[in-house]
Order: structure tokens, then C-alpha cells, then sequence
């Protein structure tokens, strides 16, 4: 049988005088990635075990899911893997205790993995406020609504959308939804529709179409189609149709590796940067992110105005 629990944050702590915020953990090798709520009114944190099931995918509608005879409901809130198929081997979490026309609750449906999780836990974080998570030392993620799952893998989901706990049907109603997603690295700020982290693999990717911000005497924005963090390297990638534009200069690019601390964007594929003096074009850049000045690394060409 399932367990499951839940926090509901309406108010400050009374007794304690303080501001609780609780938060959830995922540890790689010597980094962490922690998520938390503000713990305010309105926040929330939930958590729920449900069971699993290894089998082959037989039948997958928008409100039903057999897998090995068996079969489950589904609403907004059940996590799909994307681009499932009938016959391959999946995993099911769902919980037992829910159950509609006699069919228990799909929490969650993915590719089975070479190992098995005894049991499979789920733990939501919603915040009005945005919900904040911290990728290691460098690199802050935010928005209204975190899905952490344990249970065979780890991973982590940030997300527009919201949660509410129906006291009445003792349950959650969970409702994801794209945008409204940030990641920020030292100034840098990406607005993005949804966030994914793997633990096992280190790997962060925001969705796209993304738009960029960085604060400073010349503010920079821009443009991309997708970022990549890779934890254990502590690299962000910007990928698919770069555009920086900055104090009327615009740089395009296939790619870019972001070093803020050292203040410098790294592109790569295709590079052209135009402004009213002319136009540089090369396959590596070195792009100062404080003013906006290029630097060729690779296969230079350019084009420049007569005074």
C-alpha cells in the first residue's frame, strides 16, 4: 500500500517565530542540488511513495495506461516520458490508494531502466513566490512549481503551472504548465519553459525558446533555442539559434559556453557579429560579455566600413 504525506504552508510558524522552508536534496559524487519553498503563504511541499511496475506498454490513451494487463488512470498531473511507444519495456509508479471506475492513480510512466527501485517517491514543491533551486555552486534555477522523483533514478522537474492539496478528496491536484522558469549564473538570467535535471547523469536542460538578460553598464540581451548545464563541469551551454545583442552590436552563433565569472562567452558554429562599423565572421569567439567586444579564435573574415 501506498504512503503518502503533506506539508501545507498557510502561515508562518506561530510558535517558532520563523519562516519553516523545508527543501529536498540530490547528491552527485562531492555537488548538491537542492530545491526549496519559501515556506509563506500559499507555498506547499507534498510528498507521496507509490509502487512500481516493470512491464511491456500494451495500450496508451490521454486518460488510460495498460502495461502487462493492468491499467491505470491518468490526468495533467502523471509524468510521461516523451515519445513512448506500444511494446517497449516501461516503468509504472502509481499509487494504489487513488483509484477511479477501479483503476489506480499513474503517477508516473518511463523507459525501464537497467536497475529497480523498491519504491517510488514523489515530493512537489509550489510556490507562489517561485520555488528555488540551487545546481551546484554556481548556477540558481527558479519557478512556481518543482516534481522531485526518487525511485529507480533521480530527477528533478521545474515548471510553470501550479499544486493544491483537495483536503476534501485527501489528495493532490497537480497541474504542470511551461513558462515562467529562469536560470541565472552570477549576472546572467535565461527565461525559459521547463527545466529537467538528471542526477545520474549531471545534466540540466532548459527548454526553449529562451531570452537572456545581463545587467551592467551595457545591458546585454539575447536570444536561444534551448541551455545545457552540466553539473560535474560546471559548463553552461546555450544552444540552437544564439543571438546576443549588445550597445548596437549583434552576435549570432550555432552555440555558446557562458564563463561569467570570467566574464567572457565562448561561441562556436556559424559566427557572425555585425555593428555599424562592419562585419566579423569566424567559427570560435571570444565574446566579452561586459561590453560586447569580439575576438576571433578560428577562420577569420570581416567586413568593415570606409570613414
Amino acid at each position: 500500500m501506498a504512503f503518502r504525506w503533506f506539508l501545507l504552508f498557510l502561515v508562518a510558524l506561530a510558535l517558532a517565530q520563523e519562516v519553516y522552508r523545508p527543501q529536498v536534496e540530490l547528491v552527485r559524487k562531492d555537488k548538491k542540488v537542492v530545491a526549496w519553498v519559501s515556506g509563506e503563504e500559499g507555498s506547499l511541499f507534498y510528498a507521496d511513495y507509490g509502487d512500481l511496475l516493470v512491464g511491456e506498454l500494451q495500450a496508451l490513451s490521454s486518460e488510460r495506461v495498460q502495461v502487462e494487463g493492468r491499467v491505470f488512470f491518468r490526468d495533467a498531473g502523471s509524468a510521461l516520458e516523451e515519445g513512448l511507444k506500444i511494446g517497449e519495456r516501461v516503468e509504472v509508479a502509481y499509487n494504489p490508494d487513488w483509484e477511479q471506475e477501479g483503476l489506480p492513480y499513474l503517477m508516473r510512466l518511463r523507459r525501464a531502466g537497467e536497475g529497480k527501485g523498491e519504491r517510488y517517491l514523489r515530493l512537489v514543491l509550489f510556490d507562489p513566490k517561485g520555488v528555488e533551486v540551487r545546481l551546484g555552486e554556481e548556477v540558481e534555477a527558479k519557478g512556481p512549481l518543482a516534481v522531485v522523483e526518487r525511485g529507480g533514478v533521480e530527477e528533478l522537474f521545474l515548471s510553470g503551472g501550479e499544486a493544491r492539496y483537495l483536503e476534501e478528496e485527501g489528495r493532490l491536484e497537480l497541474r504542470p504548465a511551461p513558462g515562467k522558469v529562469a536560470v541565472a549564473q552570477g549576472r546572467v538570467r535565461v527565461e525559459g519553459q521547463r527545466l529537467r535535471y538528471h542526477n545520474d547523469t549531471g545534466e540540466a536542460f532548459l527548454e526553449g525558446p529562451l531570452q537572456l538578460q545581463r545587467e551592467g553598464e551595457k545591458p546585454l540581451s539575447g536570444k536561444a533555442g534551448s541551455l545545457r548545464y552540466l553539473l560535474d563541469e560546471d559548463r553552461l551551454w546555450l544552444l540552437g539559434g544564439v543571438e546576443f545583442t549588445q550597445g548596437g552590436r549583434t552576435t549570432k552563433a550555432e552555440r555558446a559556453l557562458l564563463r561569467e565569472k570570467e566574464g567572457y562567452a565562448y561561441l562556436f558554429g556559424g559566427v557572425e557579429s555585425q555593428d555599424e562599423k562592419g562585419q566579423v565572421r569566424g567559427e570560435r569567439v571570444r565574446y566579452a560579455l561586459r561590453t560586447g567586444e569580439v575576438v576571433v579564435l578560428g577562420q577569420v573574415k570581416g567586413e568593415f566600413q570606409g570613414d
